[in-house]
């Protein structure tokens, strides 16, 4: 990968890739869709934690990680298999239908749980298949010396996505009449959302299909090769458990967050409050893609990585004993410009290491840190409704919050000499 001569450089990797059409046409189209999705998840656990409470959280986290895990790999495997503007497609659609079941739903009285449950149960299924696809063809867009600059650029549409959706959603929780809660209106914005996005596809590129369906090898022999090629290479290895360690410990966070609202005496629990905080975490998002933008081609990019979850154990820290707005936005803004940084500089570092050809399984190897944080995010509100339960008064949030942080601080800590001495670039193929 050539070394740029300064920030000049970095300017004229920006305009190439604003000049790339089908990049652009992804990246406003992403733009919307992030906006409408951002919405979307605001209005369903705001929904979730005010009618079922901390369960409600840990059911709904379940039902998106079980399928995480599940599918990851052959999602994977499948994006490497067939064209991927085909695939996104068709995820693209799925996710529009099930987004219209569950607009239909709330618009004809109370929504029960198990249908919330469902409807992220769907939506990890398809997320499965949609991830490693959406990511493999901004891969097909750019050229590969620009690769970890187009992923940080992308990423902004979404981090300034999440600064501005939850304050809509927010916003269209208000309208309507009296003083309750309107989710109904940030689910219809989410359908018209996925109308852009779906429009753009014929512009993205057409990968080719091999000339003959026996010339692909069996499914579980591609897996078996993703499996191979990161068994056996050390730095892969290495950037998989810090990015294990940051889903696991660290990105729960963010599930948790409307219950650290709604249980929280001191502040205002009103879904404006978790909107706030929210816009917050999507604020130090774009801070932290921007700094990955500005380090994407610097050295020393595993101690980087080392001290943004650093960053992010201490900033939850932070966050989980606030008591008042000032200091909890502080801590959101702080945890989602590491957490952001992290996970964009470490998928794009990964990107750099593996063949295009297997990127879609190495993706979504990567991606099973989802299913992780699906099922910490669970076990942690399960394990505040229980505590609160049986320890009337105390603060069981805090204790479990902290417990997850402290515990990220230790295993960064462990991580911390080889993450020093990684050195990403120089075997990249």
């Amino acid at each position: 990968m050539p070394s740029p001569s300064g920030p000049h450089s970095q300017a004229i990797d920006i305009q190439g890739l604003w000049n790339n059409r089908p990049f652009r046409s992804f990246w406003l189209a992403n733009l919307i869709s992030n906006l409408g999705t951002s919405a979307f998840v605001m209005a369903m656990t705001w929904l979730t934690v005010k009618t079922y409470g901390a369960h409600g959280i840990a059911l709904l986290a379940l039902g998106y990680g079980l399928p995480q895990c599940l599918l990851q790999v052959f999602g994977g495997a499948i994006t490497d298999r067939i064209p991927r503007r085909l695939l996104f497609f068709r995820t693209q659609t799925a996710l529009l239908l099930v987004a219209l079941l569950l607009l239909l739903a709330t618009t004809r009285g109370l929504v029960p749980l198990w249908l919330l449950v469902a409807v992220n149960a769907c939506n990890g299924v398809i997320s499965a298949f949609d991830t490693p696809a959406r990511t493999a063809l901004i891969s097909e867009m750019v050229d590969r010396e620009d690769l970890v600059t187009a992923q940080q650029v992308y990423s902004v549409a979404s981090n300034v996505t999440n600064v501005f959706g939850p304050a809509l959603g927010g916003i269209l929780l208000s309208i309507g009449h009296g003083d309750r809660s309107h989710e109904d209106m940030a689910f219809l914005f989410n359908v018209l959302s996925f109308l852009p996005l779906l429009a753009c596809i014929p512009w993205l590129p057409r990968t080719p299909a091999p000339a003959h369906p026996g010339s692909r090898p069996p499914l579980w022999q591609s897996i078996r090769e993703g499996l191979h090629y990161v068994r056996h290479q050390r730095q892969l290895r290495q950037l998989l458990q810090l990015l294990a360690l940051v889903m696991l410990l660290g990105l729960p966070f963010q599930t948790l967050l409307p219950i650290f609202v709604h249980d929280n005496t001191n502040l205002h629990t009103h879904h404006a409050t978790y909107a706030a905080l929210l816009s917050a975490v999507g604020l130090g998002g774009v801070v932290g893609s921007l700094l990955g933008m500005a380090s994407g081609q610097a050295r020393r990019l595993g101690l980087a990585l080392a001290v943004a979850a650093l960053g992010l154990a201490l900033a939850i820290l932070l966050l989980a004993g606030s008591q008042v707005i000032h200091w909890a936005s502080l801590s959101a803004f702080l945890a989602g410009a590491c957490g952001v940084f992290s996970l964009n500089l470490n998928n794009a570092l990964m990107q750099g290491l593996t063949p295009m050809e297997l990127q879609g399984r190495v993706i979504a190897i990567a991606n099973l840190g989802k299913g992780l944080q699906a099922f910490s995010a669970a076990a942690a509100s399960e394990a505040i409704h229980l505590l609160g339960r049986a320890m009337a008064g105390s603060n069981a949030y805090l204790l479990v919050q902290s417990s997850l942080a402290l515990a990220l601080l230790l295993g960064v800590a462990l991580l911390w000499r080889p993450m020093a001495r990684l050195e990403p670039r120089a075997t990249a193929p």
